[in-house]
């Protein structure tokens, strides 16, 4: 495809590498493919080793991957760099974000060329065999582009039909053996049928008109995963999908498949794996059939425990739910972590009341960690359109807000926030290491030094300790602040401020047990020396569960 004057590398894609990022690796084996030459690059706020990059290598194209909305005035700032160096390569974006709101992408970020909409292989593809032979590319379906003052938008294509026609994504530069627990990422599916008000994964994928979800064939991802596990040494993979159980009995027997696949492998106690899924998908059946093949860990989409919010949510799903469900991960020995807003828009004192005491009744006794946020209206989601509609959407298109209908929840949320800060939003939090300790104390690995029941017990205490403070915490804030007028509370703070230091030193307390169990417990298990870092494994530094709520600590 490359003529002979072309650079030595036609695309450089920037974006964040945390759990592999699929989605750049994706594109960059679809390239490839194409004939194309392509490099990933690690996106970092300093711009000056991507500037030096380009200047050097002159490629055509430059692709960034903005996953967090809340990036994006930094990937501008970047831009802008690439474009003051005198770099001259069409630099295009791609992402959930930029997809939904193109129009303001283009408009904030004067050095971006096109935006890539929605699933972006094959269009990015196109782009470049035009960019390539110096044809038109504004034609190209799936992109848009400003006209002068005018921002334009192609038609869409179509959603890539069979999964399993595009390329496996790309592994080569990644060195999985520098972690303690080497850990891949792996995509069986794409799609959510689900129409969650706080979530954009469904409108994405329903605006190219396809089904809502597509499933790659069990034996492929199956082979993807060996070869993996057999030439690279991973022996713990992520499931990307959205909500690997998704779509009723069908979805169980295609998920079953796959874990027979790996069964047929001789894998199972090698190779462990972690899914995503909705509490009322898991059935015991289900699970004990995943279990033979490598489950090890579910995170849970629980959200709220409140029936009024859980309605606000569209989640369809009653509290009981989640509770049974998590019963049973209990009983069969399986490690979960969830997701979960114990604010949205619509919240009052009490359902704010009952998801705190929800917390104490599902994770009170420590099998996980009680990490909370509030619901945020990103780009694309139904409740961002809603908010918009009552006069409620405030803030900036790159980081919106919205203030409660009750002032005094505004209030509290402020407090919460300060209070829990580097607790549940930051990798050096409790919440973060306490739940790589937990899925660790539990991974189903026999051929890894395995943590002991005591081990296990004690992890499980700790967290207890960790929610039970927590809990107490805000069941005071919130039964303070209810109580005290307003003005009450804006100019005297001194209750909330001691509550606040009483639980960042009870956490420092913690935090002390805890590190010098987990290097206990580590030398124990490694005979090594004790490091000057903490290493945590289960790559939950990287999970979308901490990237929504780094998101919402920023905001």
């Amino acid at each position: 495809m490359k003529s002979e004057a072309s650079s030595s590398t036609s695309i450089v894609l920037v974006g964040f590498q945390d759990q592999d990022n699929l989605g750049l690796r994706y594109l960059m084996s679809s390239v490839q493919q194409a004939g194309f030459d392509a490099q990933i690059v690690t996106y970092q706020s300093n711009p000056e080793p991507l500037v030096e990059l380009a200047l050097k290598e002159s490629p055509p194209v430059i692709g960034f991957s903005l996953i967090f909305q809340y990036m994006a005035p930094d990937f501008s700032q970047v831009i802008q760099a690439l474009r003051d160096a005198g770099v001259k390569a069409h630099i295009t974006m791609g992402g959930h974000y930029p997809s939904f709101d193109h129009g303001e992408i283009l408009r904030r970020i004067p050095g971006l060329d096109s935006v890539v909409r929605f699933e972006g292989e094959p269009t990015l593809v196109e782009l470049m065999q035009k960019i390539e032979l110096g044809e038109d590319w504004h034609k190209v379906r799936g992109i848009a582009y400003r006209d002068g003052e005018e921002v334009i938008a192609t038609p869409l294509r179509p959603s890539v039909e069979d999964l399993d026609t595009l390329p496996w994504p790309n592994r080569e530069d990644i060195n999985y053996q520098v972690h303690d627990l080497p850990t891949a990422s792996v995509l069986g599916s794409r799609g959510c049928p689900w129409d969650c008000t706080f979530c954009s994964i469904r409108p994405f994928y329903e605006a190219q008109e396809g089904p809502l979800r597509r499933l790659r064939r069990p034996e492929a991802i199956v082979e993807e995963m060996y070869s993996i596990h057999r030439e690279r040494g991973v022996p713990v993979f992520l499931f990307q999908d959205d909500d690997f159980l998704a779509g009723g009995q069908r979805a169980r027997e295609w998920a079953c498949k796959i874990s027979e696949g790996l069964v047929q492998k001789g894998v199972p106690g090698k190779l462990a794996f972690k899914i995503s899924c909705r509490s009322d998908e898991i059935r015991e059946d289900c699970m004990r059939q995943l279990m033979a093949g490598g489950l090890t860990h579910v995170y849970m989409g629980v959200e709220n425990g409140d029936p009024q919010g859980l309605i606000n949510m569209s989640k369809r799903i009653k509290p009981e739910q989640h509770l049974k469900a998590g019963d049973l991960l209990k009983e069969l020995g399986l490690s979960f972590d969830f997701g979960f807003m114990v604010l949205d828009p619509y919240s009052t004192f009490e359902m704010v009341r009952n998801n705190i005491n929800f917390l104490d009744t599902f994770v009170g006794d420590g099998w996980a960690v009680a990490s909370f946020c509030r619901m945020l209206p990103y780009a694309g989601t139904p409740l961002k359109t809603k908010l918009e509609k009552e006069g409620r959407l405030l803030g900036t298109p790159f980081e919106p807000d919205y203030r409660f209908l009750d002032p005094k929840l505004d209030f509290f949320y402020d407090w919460m926030l300060e209070t829990f800060h580097e607790r549940n939003f930051t990798n050096r939090g409790l919440c973060h290491i306490l739940k790589s300790m937990l899925f660790e104390a539990r991974l189903r690995l026999t051929e890894r030094p395995r943590f002991t029941d005591f081990d296990r017990s004690y992890v499980q205490h700790l967290t207890a300790i960790c929610n039970g403070v927590a809990i107490y915490t805000l069941r005071t804030a919130i039964d303070y602040i209810e109580a005290t007028p307003l003005s009450e509370l804006e100019s005297n703070q001194t209750f909330l401020k001691q509550l606040t230091r009483n639980e960042l030193e009870e956490e420092q307390r913690l935090m002390e047990n805890v590190i010098d169990f987990y290097w206990n417990v580590r030398q124990r298990l490694s005979a090594e020396s004790k490091s000057a870092e903490l290493q945590t494994v289960g790559a939950f530094e990287s999970t979308w569960t901490h990237a929504e709520t780094a998101a919402s600590a920023a905001s």
